[in-house]
């Protein structure tokens, strides 16, 4: 299915920008690059308590809004009426958002004569929802990229406008790949809301294999279990910085070991099956697959330190009924 295309200037254009996370600000700058008087406002969630004192703190997208003087609304809830009523008023012409975390409501959709275009970090159909970036680091996937779709009233549903791909090495983090996709993002969105505005992109309907979905992350997604192979368990390292990060829980006491760097994987030393090991000066954890190389942790309550720094003060971890969880 192809949706009939609409033209529209970019002359008369009236832009809302929408998002709050980091992954946004750089195709959010290339838009203010080109249309800066275009750009009526930008919405972005409300500041948020942070650190032991609870001072609040504004999101990455309300600094790159002030620091430009662009009008800003920092909404505790998008839903809110006052909220979409204020909205209403600025009679904008089109909408792009971008890492905003929370759901646009379908009066809203509906409202933006030229609908709000939407920025996502994944191959769509594939990753659809709010954590697709580690997914597709924990899928040990090839291929990445960034998709551009106009908004309907599911989750990354809507009909594709452009497709940007990017080839995975195997060794990116969360917080880089996120980089690499934000500038990716950034160096086509122009070129595909001119396009888009023009009636030169017809939408089409996403394909109907591939289909996948992530939730939110929680903390309890980084315990990395017995049960899991060597490879899983450094590319969830990868995949959940900065947010959950990865700990072990060690028997009997279950006590938790934040795991700040490890390294990849290794074959062929003999390491217990969810048991700790000492070899050639490196501390050991033995996975299915592999030992896993834990360079950097963090004990409860501790600081952080060498894994062998730990097995120097704590020797004791390295019994045999110390083990992890399965």
């Amino acid at each position: 299915m192809r949706l009939a295309p609409q033209r529209h200037t970019v002359t008369d254009l009236r832009l809302l920008l929408i998002g709050s996370g980091g992954f946004g600000v750089p195709a959010f700058d290339a838009l203010h690059e080109k249309h800066e008087g275009s750009i009526a406002a930008v919405i972005t969630a409300a500041p948020r308590p942070s650190g032991r004192d609870g001072s609040l703190v504004a999101t990455p997208v309300a600094s790159w809004a002030r620091e430009r003087d662009l009008p800003l609304l920092e909404v505790e809830r998008l839903r809110a009426p006052s909220t979409q009523e204020t909205i209403a008023s600025l009679d904008v012409t089109v909408g792009l958002l971008a890492d905003f975390g929370q759901i646009v409501p379908a009066e809203m959709l509906r409202s933006v004569p030229r609908g709000i275009l939407n920025l996502h970090p994944s191959l769509l159909p594939a990753y659809r929802g709010a954590a697709p970036i580690p997914a597709a680091i924990l899928a040990g996937d090839q291929e990445t990229g960034v998709s551009t779709i106009l908004m309907d009233e599911g989750l990354d549903t809507g009909p594709l406008l452009a497709v940007q791909r990017h080839q995975l090495r195997g060794d990116e983090d969360a917080p880089r790949l996120e980089a690499q996709l934000a500038h990716l993002a950034a160096d086509g969105i122009v070129g595909t809301l001119d396009r888009y505005l023009a009636g030169e992109i017809v939408p089409s309907t996403q394909p109907a294999e591939g289909v996948s979905l992530t939730r939110r992350l929680q903390r309890s997604d980084g315990e990395i279990l017995a049960t899991w192979t060597a490879e899983h368990a450094h590319r969830a390292w990868r995949a959940y910085r900065p947010w959950p990060g990865v700990w072990i829980s060690l028997a009997p006491a279950l006590e938790r070991l934040k795991l700040d760097l490890i390294g990849a994987p290794l074959a062929g030393i003999d390491v217990p099956l969810g048991g700790l090991l000492v070899h050639e000066e490196v501390l050991l954890l033995g996975l299915k697959g592999g030992a896993l190389p834990l360079l950097e942790v963090t004990p409860m309550g501790g600081r952080r330190m060498s894994g062998t720094a730990l097995i120097h003060g704590r020797p004791e971890l390295l019994a045999p009924h110390a083990r992890i969880r399965s």
